[in-house]
């Protein structure tokens, strides 16, 4: 795989799970707070796993939600990425990330949603996101499609 390539995998798989996302509506909303990602219980196809990656999750003062991603890449790099967004299914902008520069999110009930991860205005790739019932687990679900390759990722979150 040539290294823009892999930059460009690795980058959009960091920042996944964004997607990741669900709005922060009530103080009981199952995702605020902090996920660690246990690489163990993850699975990935076509993309390397990162050493570590730790998702905080909260609201602004406007009723938005934040998401800040921490990851450190097979590689060893680190990066910081964030979003404020709703999930009203519309594109919103976010940093960190140079192979991806907005999210659309969707809830779909209290524990899960769905959305897609856009750049220049075209889908680069489409994420689930579940939170257990415990409210344990998050489980992130992304397919990628990377120069003519499909990329998938089952990744696993605990609570901190």
């Amino acid at each position: 795989m040539k290294p823009w390539a892999k930059l460009l995998l690795s980058t959009l798989f960091a920042f996944v799970a964004v997607p990741q996302v669900l709005p922060a509506q009530s103080i009981s909303d199952p995702l605020l707070g902090t996920w660690t990602l246990n690489v163990a219980k993850s699975t990935y196809k076509n993309l390397a796993a990162p050493r570590s990656e730790t998702r905080t999750y909260d609201t602004t003062a406007e009723g938005m939600d934040h998401l800040t991603i921490h990851r450190v890449a097979a590689d060893g790099t680190t990066t910081t990425e964030e979003t404020t967004f709703k999930t009203d299914g519309k594109p919103y902008a976010f940093s960190g990330n140079p192979a991806l520069d907005s999210l659309e999110a969707t809830r779909v009930n209290d524990r899960s949603g769905h959305g897609n991860l856009m750049l220049q205005g075209k889908r680069v790739g489409r994420y689930t996101l579940a939170v257990s019932k415990d409210g344990k687990q998050l489980t992130d679900t992304l397919t990628l499609q990377i120069s003519g390759k499909t990329a998938h990722a089952v990744r696993v979150f605990d609570r901190q």
